[in-house]
């Protein structure tokens, strides 16, 4: 008995010393979000001629203001990556939040051409297109997985709903939006591209910030310690 409580005490006392960790990087997370969110609502707003319902939001780059598109691409990768950190123990699920990160970055790297480029590529457009391909598939299977994982786990239980409604959302629009690519790659070139990856990456944008306002499994600080430790989303 006197052992089992002695280890209770050393969970609080490892979870309180943790608890700061938690909060910077659902901080961080959120940060990043906004961002992303904020410069391609103002990249929309402030770059004249091209139409944001047929053509994407990387397209944007070629635009005097085109930088608001590296830079919510930016914020995308450092809010994924703060999230990733928070879901320690989460298995490939959290594997793929990271490789997100990782093509975003990229794509933000390697600009896309302009639009009416699609028979002869540059370099730079090959990777970022390869990137954001790999990066959005591997998005859309972390959101699923990730959600079905959590909503078995009883500290996930007030996010449960929201995350599953956006995650069958978010999985309905990406099918759209392959839909979408391959009509403007090889069919009728008509159907709604730019319209179809707003909804998209609005989608993706809402569940990964609800993600990051639910507990955090991070890496304990304390030496020695076992498994992630699950630190409440309090400030």
């Amino acid at each position: 008995m006197a052992q089992a409580q002695v280890t209770h005490e050393d969970d609080a006392a490892e979870r309180h010393r943790n608890l700061p960790l938690g909060a910077m990087s659902r901080t961080f997370s959120l940060t990043g979000f906004a961002i992303a969110i904020l410069s391609f609502v103002v990249s929309d707003m402030v770059n004249r001629g091209y139409d944001p319902v047929d053509e994407t939001i990387s397209r944007y780059v070629n635009l005097p203001h085109g930088w608001l598109v590296t830079v919510g691409l930016l914020g995308f990768t450092a809010g994924t990556a703060a999230l990733a950190t928070r879901t320690a123990g989460s298995g490939w699920g959290r594997g793929l939040l990271w490789l997100w990160a990782g093509c975003a970055l990229v794509a933000a790297i390697f600009p896309a051409d302009p639009p009416g480029n699609w028979s002869n590529p540059s370099l730079a457009e090959s990777v970022h297109g390869m990137a954001a391909w790999v990066g959005l598939l591997a998005l859309a299977i972390a959101i699923v997985g990730l959600t079905l994982r959590w909503r078995r786990e009883p500290a996930w239980a007030s996010k449960a709903r929201g995350l599953t409604v956006l995650a069958w959302a978010s999985s309905v629009a990406f099918l759209l939006f392959v839909v979408a690519m391959a009509d403007a790659m090889a069919f009728t070139h008509t159907a709604p591209l730019g319209l179809a990856e707003r909804v998209l990456l609005g989608l993706y944008l809402l569940w990964l910030a609800l993600a990051a306002t639910g507990p955090a499994k991070i890496r304990p600080l304390a030496a020695g310690s076992e498994g992630p430790v699950t630190v409440g989303d309090r400030a």
